[in-house]
């Protein structure tokens, strides 16, 4: 018998083909095991290149057009000139500026003049009136009364709007929570209705019926209609109806010697990507390439693409 084949898992581990279904079943494992396995380690905080720098590059001389680029940018604010920071940050205090000699002795125009008036209040202000009577929580003022208004008779519409709004005809007060019981309803007598419904029903203990009863004869020989017949009819299962496969199934003989293509071979190998320490130097890495801008989709796709036409309610 031939040798029986053996695969290589994540791992590294060699096992047989047979326990193929227990390799598949293990828990996928982190990819960034295999970059560490063949690229170097970055920790931040350091002055390390990504990549090592050969030897023709550190003995390397720079161009005249790489050292001009290399130089800091010149800064042109003149250092008397200097605000601090804090002045122009989020928790700056008030800056006092210093008051040129020239801005003390010079002196204001009209039009200054009118504009650095303060607000003034208005010709019917009166500063004695209470604040409180125009507030949220105001009193009701009293107000001083004029003598024609006191000799002055009401008129029949002032009189109509000073009456107070009536109940309606039919409004019932609140009836009291003690109510008395007259005593016609003390010497009252229950009919024998009213005697019947006040009686308690009464419950039986254990079941009311025994399970297992005689049918009668008529019951017996009696047919059913043919609409109880359609109606004892049990549901039957859909055209096309597969029943669900069982989680534990037999493994062909063909299935534990196949040998897996290349394709497939290729296919079954895992992706290996950068990681974002690296990804993020890379200024390029999340353009979209110029062959992906010219792609034109199939005719699949664009079929795929399509909304979903529901109908309208």
């Amino acid at each position: 018998m031939a040798e029986v084949e053996r695969t290589r898992t994540a791992e590294n581990h060699f096992i047989p083909r047979e326990n193929r279904i227990f390799t598949l079943s293990l828990p996928k494992t982190s990819k960034a095991t295999y970059w560490t396995s063949f690229e170097p380690t970055l920790r931040w905080g350091n002055q390390d290149t990504i990549w090592p720098l050969s030897k023709a590059a550190l003995k390397a001389t720079p161009t005249k057009r790489l050292v001009e680029l290399a130089q800091s940018k010149k800064n042109h604010r003149d250092e008397e000139l200097h605000v601090p920071e804090f002045e122009y940050s989020c928790g700056r205090e008030s800056g006092i500026w210093e008051v040129n000699s020239i801005a003390l002795k010079a002196g204001c125009s009209e039009r200054v003049k009118y504009l650095a008036r303060h607000k003034s209040a208005p010709p019917e202000y009166n500063p004695a009136k209470a604040q409180h009577e125009y507030s949220c929580g105001r009193c009701s003022p009293i107000w001083h009364v004029s003598e024609p208004a006191m000799r002055c008779g009401d008129r029949p519409r002032t009189a109509s709007l000073a009456t107070p709004k009536r109940l309606h005809p039919q409004y019932e007060p609140s009836r009291p929570i003690i109510s008395i019981v007259t005593d016609g309803v003390k010497t009252y007598q229950a009919t024998p209705r009213i005697e019947s419904l006040a009686t308690a029903k009464k419950k039986l203990d254990g079941p009311f019926r025994d399970p297992i009863w005689i049918v009668s004869k008529a019951a017996v020989q009696t047919s059913p209609s043919p609409r109880v017949m359609e109606l004892a009819k049990s549901k039957r299962l859909v055209e096309g109806y597969q029943p669900s496969r069982s989680a534990i199934w037999r493994v062909t003989s063909g299935a534990k010697t196949a040998v897996a293509s290349k394709r497939m071979t290729e296919l079954a190998t895992p992706i290996v990507r950068e990681t974002m320490d690296h990804v993020q130097f890379d200024p390029d890495a999340f353009f979209v390439k110029e062959n992906a801008k010219k792609a034109k989709a199939s005719a699949r796709v664009e079929e795929l693409a399509q909304p979903i036409v529901r109908g309208s309610k």
